[in-house]
């Protein structure tokens, strides 16, 4: 464990502000707990009454590390990014970080919690994708162009130049990248620093704990809805699929990270946005879990603004099933969706079977995973979603075993 503090001066400060862990070397199994959830929208000063309770929590239970799993800002909603207007200059999203990351509550829970991030659509704009996949051009959904429209707002807010999601995804980098492990397939950068769209790459990464294995999936920036509809490119479905083979028997438990969620099948959804709207990526990831017999492994979303968890089972290569459990942890600071209870059903049979909702919270909520490795041959994973109640906190929880499944 290390102490540290900063200063701007060569006067050491009298007392450490923060302490950190170093992991467990590599493949060595060690029980451990973690956090997770998505969706911050500071709409007061004083917002972050989940990070309040985070930090409760993470002092309680040793939290090793958080993974927030997108839309860490909200650039496009003028009421809760700190600029009262849509983001759409380099700028603005900057100022947009600045605001939701100077919360208080946010800015104490990470001074004694490690981070991995990754993003989804509002870091950039709500529902945005590119409609060529050579990302030349991206757009923005009917849905929120005609809202601006009949709201007044400016033309550069109705429209998705190139140039915009360049500058957000510069802004993306200089807040979130650049501490995330090195990325998988790294898109190169233009003379100016930014990413060249023009060349392949994505902003996927891995990381281990121990014994536990993270593939954090880059759902976004390739995510095109044209002619073609791809949610991932080729060179990261080639890293996913190498990931799979490589940690499955040497990791104890692995986790792979999505903004939104895959098992949570949506009957409804008007943008088309999430893996539902993807329907043959969705199906290659889940075939890809059963080619490769991925047991003890878990998905981790957010997005939905309601927490849940799901099961469901896939043929596996030696006629054994393989159970796929799929946590979500969101918002941590939003609107809750009070029909996502109503939007949900099975998937189509013949992909999975066995599918349970085991439930869903509305209600302000963060996601922790308690990991016990010490028995490596049998590990175990619960699921507890703390959300917001009358009268405090409550916990729901699951044991993630084939008992439950």
């Amino acid at each position: 464990t290390y102490y540290y503090a900063l200063t701007l001066d060569d006067q050491p400060p009298a007392e450490p502000e923060g302490h950190f862990t170093t992991f467990p070397a590599d493949k060595t199994p060690r029980s451990f707990r973690f956090a997770f959830g998505s969706c911050f929208l500071p709409t007061q000063s004083n917002s972050g009454e989940t990070f309040i309770q985070l930090e409760r929590v993470r002092k309680a239970q040793d939290l090793r590390f958080l993974l927030m799993l997108g839309d860490q800002i909200y650039a496009d909603i003028p009421e809760g990014n700190g600029l009262g207007r849509v983001a759409v200059t380099l700028e603005d999203y900057r100022a947009v970080y600045a605001w939701n990351f100077s919360r208080p509550p946010l800015q104490k829970l990470l001074k004694n919690l490690p981070v991995y991030m990754i993003l989804d659509d509002h870091e950039v704009d709500d529902d945005w994708r590119w409609t060529d996949p050579q990302r030349q051009t991206a757009t923005l959904s009917i849905l929120n162009r005609v809202l601006r429209f009949l709201h007044g707002e400016p033309a550069p807010t109705r429209r998705l130049d190139r140039k915009r999601v360049l500058d957000a995804l510069q802004a993306y980098w200089e807040h979130q990248v650049m501490h995330a492990p090195p990325l998988l397939s790294a898109p190169a950068k233009t003379a100016h620093g930014q990413f060249d769209l023009e060349q392949k790459g994505s902003l996927a990464y891995t990381f281990t704990y121990g014994g536990a294995a993270f593939f954090a999936m880059d759902t976004r920036t390739m995510r095109v809805r044209g002619k073609e509809k791809i949610m991932l490119d080729e060179e990261q479905w080639e890293a996913l699929a190498n990931w799979m083979e490589t940690v499955n028997e040497a990791y104890p438990v692995k986790f792979i990270v999505s903004s939104s969620a895959v098992l949570f099948n949506m009957w409804i959804d008007i943008a088309n946005d999430r893996w539902p709207g993807f329907r043959e990526a969705r199906k290659r990831l889940i075939s890809m879990l059963s080619y490769y017999n991925m047991k003890h492994t878990y998905i981790l979303t957010g997005d939905l603004h309601s927490g849940h968890a799901v099961s469901a089972k896939t043929p596996g290569p030696h006629r054994q099933p393989v159970t796929i459990w799929e946590f979500c942890a969101t918002p941590f600071e939003q609107d809750s969706n009070p029909l996502s209870k109503f939007t949900y059903r099975v998937l189509p049979q013949g992909i999975l079977f066995d599918q349970k909702l085991h439930f869903i919270i509305q209600q302000w909520n963060f996601g922790v995973i308690d990991v016990n490795l010490d028995d490596p041959e049998h590990p175990q994973v619960r699921f507890d979603l703390h959300h917001r109640a009358r009268g405090g906190w409550r916990i729901r929880s699951i044991a993630a075993d084939e008992k439950n499944a």
